[in-house]
């Protein structure tokens, strides 16, 4: 038996408490303070200030820095590549090509310009690219939870971590791919589910699925994986549908990625498949590349055991960080399974994606910086929420069962967890750690690499 859904009061509280937590984190944070996101700014501005790629001059470019009052580099970056005698962003183009059609929109309705108002710019454009997709996801995972989950304790506790739990949360204070991506999932999550549990086989679920997978894919490589998988699974629920409407679907949004490619470098291969190459590694006019001499934690070093503890349970650890999802691993009881929820195949198959992208960065061992200097394991976040999905057999089951005490004890321990999560996921957004000069911001070490540093435990340098 099934709760009834929860209140309308209830449902869209927690939905506009995580969308308003997100919106005040964009208007307070400072923009522009790591090279990742520079580098897509700084794309954008010559795309539509210069109509080229090339980023040359905004890289180049001194700018009165309005708090200090000095003049500094302020969109230099150093993801970027030297590519037939011009520097280009190293961040695949797609993004900041739909980045720079909002920002032109954005200066012809206010005159305003990324370089003369930074701050303004850049927030409106995050509201429109970050904040507004991440909110209607809320919605639709809103939604979802009353279909899905049976009581009112789980589409609570999992619309409380969506919004406040999670480490995606810090990260929509700044312009880059993962928040997009992972928004991107919920929406096919939402879709298949239509699809395989709900039975609806209307064209637009179909349609949904492969252009949110596409552009999930886009955006984050490895969530290839979920194209197949959400591929597969439409295709055992009706082959002409997802051969009519998912495949294109999903093949439109890796072309308009292929094309941009081709506009931007001359080539299909994005520019960071170039790494290691003399596109990475130059000297130009006294101006060396970083990955010349890469600094910290980027100079790798870790063995595979060492970097899987800690992309685990470490400094870096997804269940370390986010103790929440350890509940994921309940999905293995013989109490969940008995249950037998219409998610279980959900379940077991975000098992295997997250083995699939855990499995493929344990592999690029010239790459073990864990995403750089960074509050989260950044290549994880586009799997948050098929994990946070994940979540909702495991609390149902534990939730029905009939003794009160032992109830009130599994949600009091949830609740816990959901705290210690969201510890990690709001301390980025208004504290650094002493001697750190950079503002709140996600590109910062986590609290718990700082600990651990203060603690003698590691030494990254």
């Amino acid at each position: 038996m099934s709760d009834p859904p929860l209140s309308p009061a209830i449902r869209w509280g927690l939905v506009g408490l995580g969308s308003l937590v997100a919106a005040t984190a964009i208007l307070r944070a400072e923009s522009c303070l790591s090279a990742n996101d520079r580098s897509r700014w700084a794309t954008a501005w010559s795309l539509v200030e210069r109509g080229s790629y090339q980023i040359d001059e905004i890289d180049s470019l001194r700018v009165r820095h309005k708090p200090s009052g000095k003049r500094r580099l302020r969109f230099r970056t150093i993801d970027k590549v030297h590519h037939e005698g011009h520097f280009y962003s190293s961040k695949p183009p797609l993004l900041p090509t739909l980045v720079a059609g909002v920002y032109a929109g954005v200066s012809s309705a206010t005159g305003w310009n990324l370089v003369d108002d930074t701050e303004a710019v850049s927030r409106v454009v995050l509201l429109l690219v970050n904040w507004l997709p991440w909110t209607i996801a809320l919605v639709v995972l809103a939604g979802l939870l009353d279909r899905h989950a049976r009581r009112n304790s789980t589409r609570v506790l999992v619309l409380c971590t969506a919004s406040l739990g999670t480490l995606l949360l810090p990260f929509l204070v700044a312009l880059n791919n993962h928040t997009v991506a992972a928004t991107a999932v919920v929406f096919v999550v939402a879709a298949v589910l239509r699809v395989t549990v709900e039975e609806d086989r209307c064209p637009r679920h179909f349609i949904f699925a492969g252009l949110f997978a596409g552009w999930a894919a886009a955006n984050d490589l490895p969530a290839l994986a979920l194209v197949a998988v959400a591929g597969w699974l439409l295709l055992r629920s009706d082959r002409r549908r997802t051969l009519m409407f998912f495949l294109p679907s999903a093949l439109l949004v890796l072309a308009a990625f292929v094309v941009t490619n081709v506009i931007a470098t001359g080539g299909w291969k994005p520019f960071y498949a170039y790494y290691g190459t003399e596109k990475y590694l130059w000297t130009v006019d006294g101006q060396q590349s970083y990955w010349l001499n890469p600094q910290g934690i980027d100079k790798g070093g870790d063995s595979p055991g060492v970097y899987l503890l800690h992309c685990l349970v470490g400094h870096h650890g997804i269940f370390s960080l986010s103790p929440i999802f350890l509940l994921t691993l309940l999905g293995l009881s013989r109490r969940v399974r008995r249950a037998a929820s219409p998610l279980l195949r959900l379940v077991g198959w975000t098992a295997v994606l997250s083995l699939v992208v855990l499995g493929f960065y344990l592999t690029r061992t010239q790459n073990y910086n864990y995403g750089g200097v960074s509050c989260a394991l950044r290549w994880s976040l586009w799997l948050v929420p098929l994990w946070l999905v994940s979540l909702v057999p495991c609390l149902d089951a534990w939730a029905d069962i009939e003794s009160a005490r032992p109830r009130r004890t599994i949600l009091a321990i949830c609740w816990s967890l959901l705290a210690l999560s969201a510890v990690s996921a709001i301390v980025p957004l208004v504290h650094t750690w002493r001697e750190y000069p950079p503002p709140p911001n996600p590109f910062q070490a986590p609290w718990l690499y700082r600990l651990m540093e203060d603690w003698g435990w590691i030494a990254y340098g």
